[in-house]
């Protein structure tokens, strides 16, 4: 490789010599004659990574054009449905004529979608028409589209305006398309006030009548299962077993306070804290002090807790004279609806289908009956609007999107219930998730020792981010409606419950076991600067044995007991469950367990990017381990815990198959808050907007014409999910910009 004049060969290629020693290849190839021009040797492109710099580049491109062109199309389909569109006349060429809104087209052959309405007179909602029928398409200057409460739109030509009047003769007020539109025009705002005073006097009137009859009735069968029910235990039991538990407390207090005095032992406080017996004793103290508050409040003898025959008339008697004042009232508002429906029914209009000849009737089974004036929510005299008035008209179809309930299936109307229910679902599964996930982050990667079990446990949160959401949803219907939710209207099931005696006797057994369990981990520690001894090892392991079977007679004790028989157990008996159905806490729970996985994995990384220094620093200062995670790491991994929160939000807020099962129903306009006691109606079963895609696009009994309103409700669902996930991002940019000590 190299000769006595130190010149070194490079593959073949002659090297320049140095000074003191060592060469530098050249570009001149050693058989490449004398004089000759020096060439360059090509770099292949493997090399340079050339070809995997435009494929990478190009799978970007390719997925922010496919990630554009989908929020393109949901901005653009979403943002046209409420623009107002022509009414057209078409003749075809066998005579007839109808009239239709052009709404899609098709080019193979050539056709086109017509909105006819119409339904409640047997017509068909949509039509297609080929051009080849089409005998000629005209826009007629009168004629309407009506977007009413029920049964869709009706598409016409206004003819008359009748006033009935209190005799029930019919008078015409106004004739001709012109002056039935200004007829409409003058007198539709008074109409729909009263028709919304009509439907206010019902759902709130009504309805709060007879929520309040309802509590009364629950609260007469809540006196009468109490007359029902079998006495309490005696209270002689707790007296006996809690009375020796007070002295054994009494004993522990006067143990730990003699403790105290002698510091000469090898268990003496560390930096000023106190020795393990007295820890010991303190906890055994508390454990007596809670046992003897819990005796009291089940058997205490200066609660009446029995229910009389007396009491019980008195209570019925009250609930009686309550219930006849409500039922006054009650007859009071259905007089007031009664005189609002007579003045409702007194205008009419005649609005007519060219290509039969009928009207609109006010109901389907009263074909003769003009239909009523209230009965229209909206009137779009297209053909004769200019752009400023369609404008106007698209700002009101989207002020009634956003504002009122749905209608006509969901069909029509708006998505208020809908948009409230998806907030405060999403709100609520990030406020249950986010804790847990950092509770448990935390642990795993601060306190719990690393090993095989920690790492399992890893594994097992990893692939719970696969588990296929359905299995969640059957998850969540099984454990938390059927289980933990009758568990909470009605106790446990009779037969399961322990006798009194054997219920304090399983107590006393578990607070013992409690204080052992606490004594082993304290005397389980070694001494400071020296190794765990065979001793402390033994005592570590009893340690965890005995804590786990006080979980589980914690368990078995609130499973079993006889002292409790449910929040809600009047309602449940009657056949209504409160909590042991579907419901908004339930679907909350379910989404945050199926976004546990995201918060623990991108809390662990957040934590785990906390530099050491900060926290050697920390147990340097005099911190304490605790003190060190929440002053120090917490709020340095906290831009990457919400995060996780963030990424939490978004898979929550799409998601359907679970709701499907726990919670979200077709139609409730009972929102799940509301400014009656208790404000939040976890309860309650909800509207989601991800449910509401679904039953627009495949439950809706007119596909056709909820097939719009399938791309603006997703269009409000994308708007809703990036405006929390906005609110969360600046307020995690604030969060960074002050822990790195700049300013936003």
């Amino acid at each position: 490789m190299s000769d006595e004049k130190g010149v070194q060969d490079f593959g073949g290629v002659p090297a320049k010599p140095m000074p003191g020693g060592g060469a530098v290849p050249t570009n001149k190839p050693a058989n490449q004659p004398a004089g000759a021009p020096m060439g360059r040797r090509a770099t292949p492109p493997s090399a340079l990574g050339e070809p995997m710099i435009w494929l990478t580049g190009g799978a970007l491109v390719v997925s922010l054009v496919m990630i554009v062109g989908l929020v393109a199309m949901i901005v653009t389909q979403g943002l046209t449905t409420f623009w107002p569109r022509p009414v057209e006349q078409v003749t075809l060429s066998d005579g007839s004529t109808f009239l239709g809104v052009p709404t899609e087209t098709r080019d193979d052959p050539p056709q086109t979608l017509y909105r006819t309405g119409n339904r409640d007179i047997g017509g068909e909602p949509f039509r297609w028409v080929e051009q080849s029928e089409v005998a000629g398409v005209e826009r007629p200057e009168h004629a309407v589209m009506l977007e009413r409460e029920a049964w869709s739109v009706w598409l016409g030509v206004p003819e008359r305006a009748i006033l009935v009047d209190e005799a029930g003769e019919s008078k015409v007020v106004a004739e001709g398309p012109e002056a039935v539109v200004a007829f409409i025009e003058e007198n539709h705002g008074e109409a729909r006030a009263r028709s919304a005073e009509i439907e206010g006097l019902k759902k709130h009137g009504l309805g709060s009548i007879n929520k309040r009859i309802e509590a009364l009735r629950l609260h007469v069968r809540e006196a009468e299962i109490s007359a029902e029910r079998v006495d309490r235990p005696a209270d002689s039991w707790g007296i006996v077993v809690f009375g020796a538990v007070a002295v054994l407390g009494i004993g522990a207090l006067v143990g730990a306070w003699w403790i105290g005095q002698d510091r000469n032992t090898d268990d003496a406080p560390r930096l000023g804290g106190p020795s393990k017996p007295v820890r010991v004793a303190r906890m055994t103290a508390i454990t007596a002090g809670l046992a003897l508050l819990l005796a009291a409040w089940l058997h205490a003898p200066w609660q009446n807790r029995v229910m009389s025959e007396e009491r019980l008339a008195d209570i019925r008697a009250k609930a009686v004279e309550k219930e006849a004042d409500l039922q006054a009232r009650y007859d009071g508002v259905l007089e007031r609806i009664a005189s609002l429906e007579a003045e409702d029914e007194r205008l009419r209009l005649e609005v007519v289908d060219p290509l039969t000849g009928r009207f609109a009737p006010a109901r389907q089974i009263e074909p003769d009956n003009p239909m009523r004036l209230s009965q229209i929510v909206r009137m779009v005299d297209a053909n004769d609007m200019g752009v400023g008035e369609k404008f106007g008209v698209f700002v009101s179809r989207w002020w009634e999107f956003l504002a009122h309930p749905p209608r006509e299936a969901n069909t029509e109307g708006g998505v208020f219930p809908v948009i409230v229910g998806t907030v405060m679902l999403t709100l609520l599964l990030t406020i249950t998730v986010t804790p847990l996930g950092v509770i448990a982050a935390l642990y795993l990667r601060e306190y719990a020792p690393q090993g095989v079990v920690t790492s399992t446990i890893r594994i097992a949160v990893n692939n719970l981010a696969g588990v296929p959401s359905i299995v969640y949803g059957v998850f969540g219907l099984g454990f938390f409606c059927y289980t933990v939710g009758k568990y909470v209207d009605v106790g446990s099931d009779p037969s399961v419950r322990l006798p009194a005696l054997w219920w304090w006797a399983v107590l006393g057994g578990t607070m013992v076991t409690l204080v052992a369990a606490y004594a082993s981990a304290v005397w389980s520690k070694p001494i400071p600067g020296k190794e765990p001894s065979p001793r402390n090892k033994a005592l570590k392991w009893l340690s965890r044995a005995l804590w786990l079977s006080v979980f589980i007679a914690a368990t078995v004790l609130v499973v079993r007991t006889p002292y409790f028989t449910g929040f809600f157990e009047a309602r449940s008996v009657d056949g209504s469950p409160t909590f042991g159905a579907r419901g908004m806490l339930w679907a909350a729970l379910t989404l945050a367990l199926l976004t546990l996985p995201v918060v623990i994995v991108s809390t662990e990384e957040a934590i785990a990017s906390v530099p050491n220094s900060m926290r050697e620093g920390s147990y340097g200062c005099g911190a304490s381990k605790w003190q060190t995670m929440r002053r120090i790491v917490l709020p340095g991994a906290m831009p990457g815990i919400l995060t996780g929160a963030i990424l939490a939000m978004a898979r929550g807020a799409g998601e359907v198959a679970p709701l499907m099962l726990v919670g979200a129903v077709k139609l409730n306009e009972d929102l799940p808050i509301s400014t009656n006691a208790p404000f939040l109606h976890l309860d309650r079963s909800f509207m989601h907007l991800g449910f509401h895609i679904y039953d627009l696009g495949f439950q809706s009994p007119d596909s056709q014409a909820a097939r719009p309103l399938v791309w603006t409700t997703t269009l409000l669902l994308l708007t809703i999910v990036v405006s929390l996930n906005l609110v969360a991002i600046v307020i995690r940019a604030r969060l960074r910009a002050r822990l790195s000590g700049s300013t936003v």
